[in-house]
């Protein structure tokens, strides 16, 4: 029991330093023009369907909204541009620190928001390659091959464990046709599955 838990404090102990351009994964940054999803968000045994909307301004800013299929919102956040991220809307039930502190996390994660940061650097694990991007006490990892022509998923992590995976899936022209974003520090996950127009 006690092997199984430092096992777990740890998840990125045996990662080790290697020789690669972090940037490389510049070239997995979704495309996003204007995608609709059909969304289900699951938290902590409730659940949330309908659609969501991410879409480039012409700021230079990404518009994320999820809302019901009938046009209700339950959140409108804008990420980039010149106020970096803001928050339009969000319903009564979501509004707390937390919750839109980790859906801001996540959509950062998956549209590569931390890449450029300061100090990335280049880890293996696994014969998996880990472009690391520290931000405060976190760190967003792209996962790739050694070569850097695949992204296996993306990973928000404290120096110990992973917090989050985002899995991007059929990304043709960069832009998803599926997305699973996983949280392991509670009951909180988001399918999203691309509506053609």
């Amino acid at each position: 029991m006690v092997f199984m838990m430092t096992a777990c404090a740890n998840e990125y102990k045996s990662m080790h330093s290697v020789a690669g351009d972090p940037l490389c994964v510049e070239k997995f940054r979704p495309a996003f023009s204007a995608d609709l999803y059909k969304a289900n968000v699951q938290v902590n045994g409730k659940t949330l369907s309908g659609l969501l909307l991410i879409k480039a301004m012409a700021d230079s800013s990404t518009r994320v909204v999820f809302s019901t299929e009938t046009g209700f919102k339950f959140f409108d956040f804008s990420f980039g541009g010149q106020q970096d991220f803001k928050v339009y809307y969000v319903m009564k039930k979501l509004d707390k620190k937390v919750v839109v502190d980790a859906l801001r996390n996540d959509f950062e994660l998956l549209l590569m928001r931390w890449v450029n940061g300061t100090n990335p650097f280049v880890a293996a694990m696994d014969a998996q390659w880990y472009h690391g991007f520290p931000k405060g006490k976190k760190i967003s990892y792209y996962i790739t091959d050694s070569l850097c022509n695949e992204l296996y998923r993306a990973e928000l992590a404290s120096k110990r464990k992973k917090l989050v995976t985002v899995q991007l899936y059929n990304t043709i022209g960069q832009v998803p046709d599926s997305m699973f974003v996983q949280h392991f520090n509670f009951n909180f996950t988001i399918s999203l599955k691309k509506l053609e127009r």
